[in-house]
């Protein structure tokens, strides 16, 4: 009989395997955070004069980065996401950084912004035909992350699509919608198809030629507008960490993203801190 493994399984057994453990600290979690913090690794790596990383970094989403600290495998996690109350009896959390998640589709497609209400729609399964909304008679391919994403977490909490189910709380959106693995992926489907919608971190966006961010409930994810909470799809970025098994190097990783210099960059991306 053959054994099921789960993604995180497979990817702590890639992990023990490899030579990541040449590092003194390991980081995995978010593919959002991973892209902000790959440049300050890359930097931070280039002062070692052992010729080993000090820090290696595994993008493999919040959850999946969050149990892979619960379980030891790495000595931090990074988190798009608040922690539950549930993992806030273990793990701490120190804020890199606030994002805002945008509202993304093909540059072709003539909508220009959608309210809450109808984004929830959409998700949901109510609405499937970009002509309900003003736009192609085209059906509308939704385009969403897996489950252990840190951004879907805080998508689905903004929106309301989730449910109760024997008090445990699961995603409520449309068995249609494409989900798929990291911000990349969507990215590169909804600048490929004009029929597509898709919601990325708003610091990951990089070329606006290959994709429009829509106005939710007419206003943009600008700095501005998240600082005055005017726009309310955000979510923070974090380090997660056990108070009692963070080691020096780690801290000193952490003191080094939260230093002046390194701030004044990350708020010079766009981000908000």
């Amino acid at each position: 009989m053959f054994k099921a493994f789960s993604y995180t399984s497979l990817f702590t057994a890639l992990l023990f395997s490899s030579s990541t453990f040449a590092a003194n600290t390991v980081i995995a979690g978010s593919t959002s955070v991973s892209t902000l913090l790959e440049p300050f690794i890359d930097e931070y790596n280039k002062d070692n004069k052992d010729n080993k990383p000090l820090v290696d970094l595994q993008s493999i989403g919040s959850s999946a980065g969050i149990k892979l600290l619960v379980d030891d495998t790495v000595n931090l996690a990074i988190s798009s996401r608040e922690l539950t109350d549930k993992e806030k009896e273990s793990l701490s959390s120190t804020l890199i950084a606030y994002d805002a998640i945008a509202i993304v589709v093909h540059p072709d497609n003539p909508i220009t912004e959608l309210s809450t209400e109808n984004i929830w729609k959409i998700y949901h399964g109510d609405i499937k035909n970009w002509k309900e909304l003003g736009g192609t008679d085209r059906k509308i391919s939704v385009i969403s992350r897996e489950i252990a994403s840190g951004s879907r977490f805080s998508f689905e909490k903004h929106f309301g699509l989730t449910q109760e189910i024997n008090s445990f709380t699961v995603s409520d959106i449309s068995d249609n919608a494409l989900v798929v693995n990291g911000t990349g992926m969507v990215k590169s489907i909804v600048s490929r198809n004009p029929y597509a919608i898709g919601y990325v971190s708003a610091g990951t966006l990089g070329d606006l030629a290959q994709l429009r961010v829509l106005k939710v409930d007419n206003v943009l994810p600008s700095q501005e507008a998240i600082m005055e909470n005017k726009y309310s799809l955000s979510h923070p970025f974090l380090f997660v960490y056990k108070n009692q098994t963070v080691s020096k190097e780690s801290t000193e990783f952490m003191n080094y993203i939260a230093s002046p210099e390194a701030t004044k960059t990350i708020q010079s991306l766009g981000y908000i801190k």
